[in-house]
């Protein structure tokens, strides 16, 4: 099977909200492990790891807070909303599972799970 017909069988079996929130990332790219640009959608689609996108319980936190957390957890920032120059929430990748007590030493939480 072609690797864009398992994209479009994957994208096809998603419901109408992981759609639409994947629809988001259309316009951004990211270089994969082979250093190609793909859009960012499509690198979503095609990774067997946990995709989150994450926010601060508080509205807002530090970025070294961001900074910890992302290193605490191994993750790898994919994408980021700001307003002005505070993060409201980062979407991130994790090759295991996050843990709760992480998040809650962090204050931060799962707005929504992509994979």
């Amino acid at each position: 099977m072609g690797r864009y017909k398992e994209i479009y069988i994957k994208y096809s079996n998603l419901d109408k909200e992981k759609k639409e929130l994947i629809k988001t990332y259309s316009k951004e790219f990211i270089y994969d492990k082979n250093n190609k640009k793909i859009p960012l959608a499509q690198y979503i689609l095609m990774s067997s790891n946990y995709i989150y996108e994450i926010k601060s319980i508080e509205g807002s936190a530090h970025l070294w807070t961001w900074s910890d957390f992302r290193n605490e957890a191994k993750g790898k920032i994919l994408s980021y909303k700001t307003e002005g120059n505070v993060i409201l929430s980062q979407l991130m990748e994790f090759e295991y599972d996050l843990d709760l007590e992480l998040l809650n030493k962090y204050a931060l939480e799962i707005v929504k799970s992509l994979n």
